[in-house]
């Protein structure tokens, strides 16, 4: 089968240029703007996210627009914040792979420009609040499908862009979990960086190096991807193995579809972007009070952030039995 021409990155181009073309709003206090600012913009992950955004925007009658690099680029993503603050919206979304945009977080948040980190976070980043997942916990519920699926002992190794706040996390509820759960040994790590093309390579080495494991686990959107094609490439027939990776880049669907991969652990994605959205609404519209919930006689002067600190998604689980639900063909079209 061909898969390399399937992983989302047109589908996602063309997203990007829908939800990019949408026409900024007068901020007049009847339609808000709202800027996406973040790294990875041209990532098949982030598909549902724009997804989610554009939901949003349906239902809020807002704008949201995304800038930032197209690849993995922390300079260039903390550029975007900064430029996204110079144009004065009505809110900032922005993700912290790595805190490189921190500084412009504080400053957004200080000219009152209200921010919200979605899907990976930093310490001490200043936002209003982080929406995403637990990635500690992810990385737990990973270790207890791995337990599931392939039984109480093996060996594996984990491929991960690692270095990545979000990855790095993941990495330690799973270990933390199997060694205090399981007899399972991990026999190395590869480093796929989250591109699909290093995914590949890095997965090839896994095979030759580690001839001996009985799993794999993908911490990553692309370490799934990187897996399966690898595989496919080398000609290795990777069922016997146990493959449980994380979210649901294309590839990944279609080698769970066909039994290749045996589970992927995805986050609520679009959730976290449509709530991000919403809760800014709420916070920006007077009507719904949540800037002025009475914490304190005044939550401005006072230093109160009206908001929880953490807004956890939880996680789900893609398989044979469930998938045709998450296929992208099976998803609604928004503008």
């Amino acid at each position: 089968m061909e898969y390399l021409n399937k992983t989302g990155a047109l589908v996602a181009g063309a997203l990007l240029a829908s939800v990019a073309a949408a026409p900024l709003v007068a901020q007049d206090g009847e339609a808000r703007t709202y800027i996406y600012a973040s790294q990875l913009q041209g990532h098949p992950y982030l598909l549902d996210s724009l997804l989610g955004m554009s939901y949003a925007e349906d239902k809020f009658g807002v704008t949201v627009e995304p800038i930032g690099p197209q690849g993995w680029d922390p300079v260039a993503g903390a550029e975007a914040v900064e430029q996204a603050i110079a144009r004065e919206p009505d809110g900032i979304i922005t993700t912290l792979w790595e805190p490189g945009a921190v500084p412009g977080i504080k400053r957004a948040m200080e000219q009152g420009i209200p921010v919200i980190v979605i899907e990976a976070a930093t310490a001490d980043n200043g936002a209003l609040t982080f929406i995403g997942l637990d990635n500690y916990e992810a990385g737990v519920d990973t270790a207890k499908e791995l337990i599931e699926r392939g039984g109480n002992s093996g060996s594996f190794v984990a491929s991960g862009n690692w270095g990545a706040s979000n990855t790095d996390a993941k990495f330690q509820g799973l270990v933390d979990y199997l060694d205090a759960n399981s007899d399972w040994e991990l026999a190395g790590r590869i480093d796929d960086k989250a591109t699909t093309s290093t995914a590949i390579d890095a997965a090839k080495t896994m095979f030759n190096t580690y001839p001996d494991i009985t799993a794999v686990v993908g911490l990553d959107s692309s370490s799934g991807t990187g897996i399966c094609l690898a595989a496919e490439e080398l000609d290795i027939d990777i069922e016997p193995l146990t493959v449980i990776v994380h979210d649901r880049e294309d590839p990944v669907l279609e080698c769970i579809e066909y039994g290749a991969i045996d589970a992927t652990i995805v986050n609520k994605t679009a959730l976290q972007a449509y709530m991000a959205v919403q809760m800014l609404e709420a916070y920006n519209d007077t009507s719904m009070g949540l800037a002025n919930v009475p914490i304190s006689a005044n939550n401005a002067e006072a230093g109160v952030t009206p908001f929880p600190s953490v807004m956890y998604m939880g996680t789900e689980v893609i398989d044979g039995d469930n998938i045709e639900h998450f296929m992208r063909g099976n998803l609604p079209e928004l503008d």
